[in-house]
């Protein structure tokens, strides 16, 4: 657990960029203008001699009117543009691979496992192809490999002092840094109990059914992202979605219109107030939108539009429910006889009763004992007869061979023995036991554990915009969860590690896509601009495209309102179009055989997208 703290707060402070304190990212004035003073006054430049991404005035071209012309000049006068873009499309291509190249890595690991079992490879040996290509098809990792091309490629043009001062003042990594501590505290099992009650309480309301939860969970828990933030509900429906749903086995297309759904549902879920929803939270500031201003504009719009297209798929696999229904009914009622008679308290107690007593248990372990003994002992006889008589003739002493020999040998025994026959020995000597059903324990939480919970996550929800409180109200969750264990899941820090990892490597490309995107919107009218919002979105974070908006002069209200409806409403077409899109696909994925298709989101996320769309176009 130590370990586990030390890692996470160093890979936080790397998110954590000195001195940002806002969700907005620094502008380039602001970057020329801590790059020109120290603390004294002085100026000062450490080594950049330009302004770096340049800013979109300083391209000095608001003389020409063309899309094409504008990026041609853009080009001409910062060539590392045109490069930047290259890699980025690159990593987006990556993305869109990284699920085939999961599978040829598995099928990799197949056969290799294969020659083990046929003797033709060694039991410890491993397939280092397969190995690379698992972590070529990690979506989690596909922008920070390509993070290094692009620092290559800074330093080449504008040095290294260009790429220090762009990753360190240019780009903020807050959000990323926010996604990994609210992914943690909302995957605990305090806050996982409440969620589940609260469903399946709502649930019961209309009759308590599999279709009734589904339904719950892909309505409300979206929604609720508008007060626990976005990434927060995208952790808790997800997770309750993989017990509750996943588990069962769906069929492949029922799976990927219910992950699809639930990214386009929770994209949209959070604009009923200004602060929940990244794409949102990027604009509301600069434009002055106040939380009644988004219920009135968008709230109650994207109410209509997540009830009709979840209404719509509960349609259309109402055949697959009924057939599902069956293993669901059986699983809710083992799961009331087990908390209500069977509780794991009460099974340990007798089963623990029953192994004191006796003298089959003694005569089982004797026998065990007295076997093993034999089998070591004829091992031990074998290996000296081979090994021994080399080691003398290389001139070492007899009796140090023999006693490394039995060192060695009863290390070698002691592993063995801890791995298959841990009965047989003491009880210092034996490996701590790690309980796999650990996390699906029956035994209450208590509600000042829960409201403890509750409070940590309101610390952070309530301070997202400033790292260096939630981070340290986190290192104290994270000291309180190790003093409560005993009512606490394994904390699995993999996930959101991986997932803040995306995050931060995507803001990192994302900032240097402004030379293009910024024309783009900037010269569209108000409906091609939400349909340029909606496509750019599924290639880039709809935070970063509502943020550039904030860029463009003279953008009416319409076109506010247009660039940030298209923004939200393309939010579930792909991994990367949102950013509570690579928690729920990091939690997910295991049902889908490791690796989500690109191809099947997008096929089962455009239907709900084009409803949410033409709700929030037309309403």
């Amino acid at each position: 657990m130590k370990a586990k703290i030390l890692v996470l707060a160093v890979v936080l402070m790397f998110l954590l960029p000195a001195g940002s304190v806002c969700c907005k990212a620094p502008t380039n004035n602001d970057l020329s203008e801590a790059l020109a003073t120290n603390e004294q006054g002085e100026e000062v430049t450490h080594g950049v001699a330009h302004e770096f991404p340049p800013s979109l005035a300083s391209y000095d071209d608001a003389h020409l009117e063309s899309i094409p012309q504008i990026l041609q000049h853009r080009i001409r006068k910062e060539p590392f543009n045109l490069i930047a873009t290259i890699i980025f499309l690159l990593a987006v291509i990556h993305t869109f691979m990284a699920s085939k190249l999961m599978t040829i890595s598995h099928r990799r690991q197949q056969r290799h496992a294969e020659r083990i079992s046929s003797g033709e490879a060694d039991e410890r040996s491993v397939d280092l192809g397969a190995e690379v290509l698992h972590f070529f098809g990690e979506v989690e990792v596909v922008f920070g490999i390509w993070l290094i091309p692009l620092i290559v490629a800074i330093t080449s043009f504008h040095g290294w002092s260009s790429n220090v001062h762009y990753i360190h003042d240019g780009v903020n990594l807050t959000e990323a840094a926010f996604v990994v501590v609210i992914m943690v505290l909302a995957s605990t099992r305090p806050i996982l109990r409440l969620a589940e009650a609260m469903m399946s309480g709502v649930a019961k309301l209309f009759g308590g059914s599999l279709k009734a939860l589904w339904f719950t969970i892909m309505t409300l828990g979206p929604l609720l992202g508008s007060f626990i933030t976005e990434p927060a509900a995208m952790t808790i429906c997800a997770l309750l979605l993989s017990h509750k749903f996943y588990a069962l086995g769906p069929s492949a297309k029922f799976k990927y219109a219910t992950l699809a759904l639930l990214f386009v549902n929770v994209s949209v879920g959070g604009v009923l107030t200004n602060f929940a929803a990244p794409p949102v939270l990027m604009v509301a500031g600069t434009w002055q939108w106040s939380t009644i201003f988004m219920l009135s504009h968008f709230g109650w719009k994207v109410i209509i539009g997540i009830l009709i297209s979840t209404t719509l798929y509960f349609w259309m696999f109402r055949k697959e429910f009924a057939t599902m229904e069956r293993a669901y009914t059986i699983r809710d009622l083992k799961d009331q006889i087990v908390r209500k008679y069977l509780t794991q308290t009460a099974t340990e107690a007798a089963w623990k009763d029953a192994a004191q007593q006796g003298q089959e248990r003694e005569n089982l372990l004797d026998t065990m004992r007295n076997t093993t003994e034999n089998f070591l002992e004829t091992i031990r006889e074998r290996m000296k007869s081979g090994e021994v008589p080399e080691l003398e003739e290389l001139g070492y002493d007899k009796e140090l061979i023999k006693e490394a020999a039995d060192e060695r040998f009863e290390e070698a025994s002691l592993y063995r023995i801890r791995r298959f026959l841990p009965l047989l020995l003491p009880e210092k000597d034996r490996a701590e036991f790690l309980d796999p059903d650990w996390d699906n324990r029956d035994d209450p939480v208590p509600a000042w554990i829960t409201l403890v919970h509750l409070l940590f996550m309101g610390w952070t929800i309530v301070n997202a915009h400033y790292p260096e409180l939630f981070i340290i109200g986190f290192l104290f969750f994270l000291g309180f969860a190790q003093v409560t264990t005993q009512y606490q899941n394994r904390i699995n820090l993999r996930p959101a590690m991986l997932v803040g990892f995306f995050l931060a490597s995507l803001v990192i490309h994302a900032g240097l896509q402004a030379w293009w995107i910024a024309p783009v919107l900037g010269n569209l009218k108000e409906g091609m601009l939400m349909v340029g919002a909606t496509v750019l979105t599924a290639f880039n974070d709809n935070a970063a495209i509502t943020y550039l908006s904030t860029l463009v002069p003279g953008f009416t209200d319409s076109l506010k309102y247009a660039v940030v409806a298209g923004a939200i409403a393309g939010g579930g077409l792909t991994v990367i179009a949102n950013a509570p899109n690579p928690a729920g696909q990091s939690l997910l994925k295991k049902h889908f055989d490791g690796a989500v298709s690109p191809k099947g989101l997008l096929l089962g996320a455009l239907v709900p997208t084009v409803i949410l769309w033409l709700c929030l176009a037309l309403l």
